[in-house]
């Protein structure tokens, strides 16, 4: 009998390798922005659907530790005007698919986030 509760594991071809990285410029920041609460938005900008090759995970892995580290640097606080760490958010954003096993690598960065006080959302728009 078909169960429609049963899950499917994602295909691969349902994920194909990218003919480009879909998170680019790890050791930069796509776009930030001071909320007016006083709070930080910094957004992770996915260029195409996000599969669970090695280099598209560890591209992730770079790109939030990039964000990570100019939370830390006192220039980007100084120029953001101090945002409190439970008021800033590392925003993923990517209005395509995002491969399960992908979402794994995922929750580990919002477990280093949250370490540091900061939250990590998934969006499909910005705003």
């Amino acid at each position: 009998m078909w169960n429609p509760f049963r899950r499917k594991q994602a295909s691969a071809s349902a994920f194909p390798k990218p003919a480009w990285a879909p998170i680019q410029n790890v050791d930069s920041i796509d776009i930030v922005g001071v909320r007016c609460d006083g709070g930080a938005d910094l957004a992770i900008v996915a260029s195409q659907p996000i599969d669970n090759s090695e280099e598209t995970l560890d591209s992730i892995r770079q790109k939030f530790a990039t964000y990570l580290e100019a939370l830390e640097c006192e220039e980007f606080q100084s120029e953001m005007g101090h945002p409190p760490r439970d008021k800033t958010t590392i925003i993923l954003v990517c209005e395509y698919k995002i491969h399960p096993e992908t979402q794994i690598v995922i929750e580990e960065c919002r477990t280093l986030a949250a370490a540091k006080g900061v939250s990590v959302a998934i969006q499909t728009t910005l705003g």
